[in-house]
């Protein structure tokens, strides 16, 4: 079953966002606020939205990769 484009580009959205929330998070872990619980919990969404997304984005290139081989 082919993914519509607007999917596509939904997943994408979200892998950028998810990809946002970790940088931030990380990069604010890793200064002087090591102490703040809400970094930690932005992380964790970051990572939650980050990797249903590129297991979509991933499956749907090698889907289109294949039929565009036969």
């Amino acid at each position: 079953m082919r993914m519509h484009e607007s999917w596509h580009v939904l997943w994408e959205l979200v892998l950028i966002l998810g990809s946002v929330l970790i940088f931030r998070s990380v990069w604010l872990l890793l200064d002087i606020n090591l102490g703040n619980r809400a970094l930690g919990f932005l992380l964790v969404i970051g990572f939650v939205l980050v990797i249903p997304a590129l297991y979509i984005l991933n499956s749907h290139l090698e889907k289109h990769y294949k039929k565009k081989t036969r």
